[in-house]
């Protein structure tokens, strides 16, 4: 990403006179005022906004920026509003800039920018589940002679960044029917799944499945029918032998979002470690990361109890002491655990944690930025779980496990504010359901949810 640095040039620094040192410009701070801090999780156009601004540097106080019209893969039946939220968020991220108010072409830009101090223009697009911004940053020229000599200068910055749809973005776009979901199956050769994970390891638009088994993690595609293994490698060659392992083995494989280049992967009978896409180890983790958590919060197994307990951990090993707790969690002890910061229709975040007692309760929280939580509990449910907005209404789904009426069953609730725990899809299964993970979105803008059905893979979307 460029920057644009400006200063004062040295020959007039040479010129002010010693006796009257030169005062500084009328407040910098008056005409570009700070920008808003940065959160620490935001929704798509928000991470979008802050991402170009600190991409194109230092903008001119007086700024115009313009936004292109959407181009989408999706149907867009609100794209110029999209474009406008977009060019508002990002003049509001620059502190010294005002938006157009309409999408427009890079020639109307110029054309409007009239007096504005620079022109930062930002080209939008929608493709494989992503929102992608292209901004670049365009002198303005004002003077006559120089207009002729020079019509169109080229930029003096640019930036490029993109973050998954989310539910704010979808309310411009064609809703999704969750009901419609359709299940696509593949077969796997892997024995003994303990956990999967699913999104971009190589950066190259598409999703990929990563599976942890006991011996092994492999890394494939679901291509005609069944899961091609792209690459794996045994545990032994990832991390050594927990000192006390826990009676039955649990994993857990987190892909983090930000094109990373690394996954986090854990099992109990071993440690958990980042590795890069190539599956080369790059550093230890505190513990099992947690599913949604984005390699931010790690869980760490108490052998003695066959449980996880307390809240969940930094996953960065600190220099000295205890990692510190960064998620807290509803229940005491837990045997599987999923979070999630939902984004809703207006932007704001809030987190969800699912946690499963070992008596097979599963216990809800959703927390706002004010702190105000709530809790919902689940009886009955089996020992794997996710948590996603599948159908990005700003509503979480919980996707699990169960053995209800002598039958397996892959289900999916959405929990509802006031009105609840509501069934959205529930699937029957011949074999135990061994695995469950999110995917985010990927073809036409779907999330999907995927689950290892003995020995199937099962992709819902």
């Amino acid at each position: 990403m460029g920057t644009l640095a400006l200063g004062i040039a040295p020959r007039a620094l040479a010129q002010t006179s010693p006796k009257a040192p030169a005062k500084p410009p009328a407040s910098a701070s008056a005409a570009a005022p700070a920008p808003p801090p940065r959160p620490v999780h935001a929704s798509a156009i928000v991470r979008v906004a802050i991402e170009i601004a600190e991409g194109l540097g230092e903008v001119p106080p007086g700024a115009l920026v313009a936004v292109s019209p959407l181009v989408s893969d999706v149907p867009a039946p609100k794209g110029d509003e999209l474009a406008i939220r977009l060019a508002t968020h990002i003049a509001g991220r620059l502190g010294v800039a005002q938006a157009h108010p309409q999408p427009a072409t890079l020639a109307a830009a110029r054309a409007v920018s009239g007096r504005a101090a620079s022109l930062v223009y930002v080209q939008l697009e929608i493709a494989k589940g992503e929102l992608r911004a292209t901004a670049d940053l365009y002198p303005v020229v004002s003077n006559g002679w120089e207009r002729l000599r020079n019509p169109a200068p080229g930029p003096r910055a640019h930036a490029f960044t993109g973050a998954p749809l989310d539910a704010e973005v979808r309310t411009f776009l064609q809703p999704i029917v969750l009901e419609q979901a359709s299940v696509h199956k593949a077969k796997h050769d892997e024995a003994d799944v303990l956990a999967i994970g699913c999104g971009d390891v190589d950066s190259d638009g598409g999703n990929e499945i990563v599976l942890a088994t006991r011996t092994r993690v492999v890394i494939g595609k679901l291509r005609g029918g069944k899961l091609a293994v792209v690459r794996a490698t045994p545990w032994s060659e990832l991390a050594s032998r927990a000192p006390v392992p826990m009676r039955e083995p649990t994993a857990s494989v987190v892909i983090p979002r930000g094109h990373r280049g690394e996954l986090l992967v854990g099992m109990t009978d071993r440690g958990a470690v980042a590795v890069d896409a190539s599956l080369v180890t790059r550093r230890q983790l505190t513990g099992l990361p947690i599913p949604g958590g984005d390699g931010e919060a790690c869980a760490v197994p108490s052998p003695e109890i066959a449980a996880f307990e307390g809240s969940g951990v930094a996953c960065a090993p600190p220099a000295k002491g205890e990692p510190a707790a960064v998620l807290p969690v509803p229940a005491a002890r837990f045997d599987a655990i999923a979070s999630l910061d939902l984004v809703g229709k207006d932007g704001a975040v809030a987190q969800i944690v699912a946690a499963r007692e070992p008596t097979g309760k599963i216990r809800l929280r959703r927390s706002d930025a004010s702190g105000k939580s709530i809790e919902a509990p689940i009886d009955g449910a089996g020992a794997e779980l996710a948590l996603a907005d599948l159908d990005l209404d700003g509503t979480p789904e919980i996707a699990f496990s169960g053995d209800f009426a002598e039958t397996d069953v892959l289900a999916v609730w959405s929990w509802r504010p006031g009105s609840g725990l509501v069934q959205r899809l529930r699937y029957p299964t011949k074999e135990p359901v061994r695995a469950i993970a999110a995917c985010p979105p990927e073809e036409r803008g779907l999330p999907a949810l995927v689950a290892v059905v003995g020995g199937e893979v099962w992709l819902v979307r």
